[in-house]
């Protein structure tokens, strides 16, 4: 997808110019980069109708509402990273986290007048907090959610519950993205309790460090809300990354491997970023490994399409969401689309370089780069990615139900590695064949 004009790109906040598909003086319709854009009007998603809130009031099935409910993980590693399967909810960090009392903003107003200045500071101290990737965005009614707000625990009430999305984009204009990056190596064991580990433990980091920024925005004396925009529409406004084809943000140093959390939207005066473009549009049009390893056929091979005003490769979220009760003995989380996804390396020399040929070549010259970089990487690392992975006692390489391992019953060595080792080929259960069971309860 071209751009449509040169004045998009050299639009300083980020919009694109007034003549959008629903642009009016005060929110111009968003310019969200090559990856994807509006291109009609955008209805506010209610994140009460997202798939865990519908999951949880048993709308999706017996199956799925028994996984996420009643089901307690063989895995002591799981019970206490992943958002369910614990035998006592207070074990699981995140919920202690989410569930804190919301501190008062401080009367003390800090006088900003330097916002460039500000944006620098509050990076650095997300990245001293830990966040791999910190960004800003401006903020539009169209990545906010309508209606009642949620966080995974359901505690995201606060005074501004039932503002309309206009109004919190006038009132808090920025929307302050920080997040973590899955362990390469341990990510090399997707569809396995290995790379459980990677995403949830990740999942734990983000939430830790996005609690102590909102702490310490609203000791600056300024308002911070979570709950309340898209992460994934905050992740490409900001520059965080591209959005690709397998529906997750691809940024230009980890790849797919970042997690997107609910984000902060504030009043601190802040210097939105620019949409990321370093190609992901021009490669996702030609590569596809991410459909080709869904292990439910999830992923479209074909082009994009507009969905509630959006242009975009679109998911079958339903059909990878209603796995996991089939799976949970042996993982939880697939993030096969993650892992087999190109730009997911690890962050060394030649990825940046891989990376910067595409994103400097003209667009013209692009496919032909695009085919000569898919070629390597699939004689280097397979069109289907396999390997064994051996971390802390567990290894992907055993069948799953043979002892893949947790505590009781393996026939591991534990040794106390930390560091994720990765070999040769590991298991992995076959399961394109039986997609449609999964679709069709």
């Amino acid at each position: 997808m071209a751009l449509t004009s040169e004045k998009e790109v050299q639009h300083a906040n980020g919009s694109v110019a007034e003549d959008g598909p629903h642009a009016d003086a005060e929110f111009p319709t968003p310019y969200l980069g090559r990856s994807v854009r509006i291109v009609d009007k955008v209805v506010n998603v209610d994140m009460n109708q997202s798939p865990h809130p519908k999951n949880s009031r048993g709308e999706l099935g017996k199956p799925l509402f028994n996984w996420y409910n009643n089901t307690v993980s063989k895995d002591p590693l799981t019970r206490v990273t992943a958002p369910n399967h614990f035998a006592d909810r207070r074990h699981f960090l995140s919920n202690v986290i989410n569930q804190a009392a919301k501190g008062k903003i401080n009367p003390q107003q800090v006088e900003v007048s330097d916002p460039a200045a500000m944006t620098r500071h509050i990076k650095a101290v997300a990245h001293y907090m830990g966040a791999d990737v910190v960004a800003v965005a401006k903020a539009h009614p169209s990545f906010l959610y309508a209606g009642g707000r949620y966080v995974q625990d359901g505690t995201a009430k606060d005074a501004y519950e039932s503002t309309s999305p206009e109004d919190l984009a006038r009132r808090f204009p920025y929307i302050l993205v920080a997040t973590t990056a899955w362990d390469y190596n341990k990510l090399q064991a997707h569809r396995h309790m290995i790379g459980d580990a990677a995403y949830h433990v990740s999942q734990i980091k983000g939430n830790m460090i996005l609690k102590a920024l909102e702490g310490y925005i609203k000791e600056l004396g300024y308002t911070a809300l979570r709950g309340v925009a898209i992460p994934q529409a905050a992740g490409v406004a900001s520059g965080v990354g591209e959005l690709g084809r397998n529906g997750l943000i691809i940024n230009k140093h980890f790849g797919a491997r970042v997690h997107m959390p609910d984000p902060i939207m504030t009043d601190l005066p802040l210097m939105p970023g620019k949409p990321a473009e370093f190609g992901v549009e021009d490669f996702c049009k030609v590569c596809r490994k991410c459909a080709i390893n869904c292990p439910t056929n999830s992923i479209s091979f074909g082009d994009k399409v507009v969905h509630n005003g959006v242009e975009k490769y679109k998911i079958n979220w339903l059909s990878c969401y209603k796995l996991r009760p089939y799976v949970h003995d042996h993982w939880s989380s697939c993030l096969t689309c993650a892992a087999v996804c190109p730009f997911t390396k690890p962050n060394v020399w030649w990825h940046d370089l891989a990376v910067w040929a595409l994103r400097t070549a003209p667009y013209a010259a692009r496919p032909a780069l695009v085919h000569a970089l898919k070629w390597i990487d699939d004689r280097f690392w397979g069109v289907v990615k396999n390997n064994r992975v051996q971390w802390l006692g567990y290894d992907s390489g055993i069948k799953p139900g043979e002892h893949a391992c947790t505590i009781s019953g393996c026939n591991a060595a534990h040794k106390g590695e930390e560091q994720a080792v990765v070999s040769d080929v590991g298991f992995y259960m076959p399961l394109k064949e039986n997609t449609n069971r999964f679709v069709k309860r």
